[in-house]
């Protein structure tokens, strides 16, 4: 998923509330506060992830793996784990239970991966896109 030249940090961001709103904002914050393409969400406070909510985080995925990261899932439901096997999503967000088996899953840096916060305002690492950024 990661690699070497993508550096040893991630980004741990919770999604709370209701899915699809919570990851339209997650998304936006990540476009525009990323400072590493690596982003591990916690879903285990968010309603049940649906299509809309994971195909949201799918495009994330897409985008970050551009620059050598990924979304990674961390306590997603037996029914969302189904929902991406049965989508063709699964390799763009695999799932884990905790923290620590996600940053397990994370490949070898040459340095202990690391959390970081996201950067405030339009400091982002990402790539612009056709959609505006």
């Amino acid at each position: 998923m990661t690699s070497p030249a993508a550096g040893s940090h991630y980004h741990l961001l919770a999604l709370t509330g209701h899915a699809p709103t919570a990851v339209a904002h997650l998304t936006r914050t990540v476009r525009y506060g990323a400072t590493t393409p690596t982003v591990l969400v916690d879903v285990t406070a968010a309603d049940e992830l649906d299509v809309e909510a994971l195909g949201t985080l799918a495009r994330l995925s897409m985008l970050l793996r551009s620059t050598g990261g990924g979304v990674v899932l961390i306590g997603a439901s037996a029914t969302a784990r189904q929902l991406t096997a049965r989508t063709g999503t699964a390799w763009l967000l695999p799932a884990h239970g905790d923290v620590e088996a996600a940053v397990a899953f994370l490949p070898p840096s040459g340095q202990p991966w690391t959390v970081t916060e996201l950067a405030p305002g339009s400091g982002s690492a990402l790539p612009e896109t056709a959609e505006g950024g």
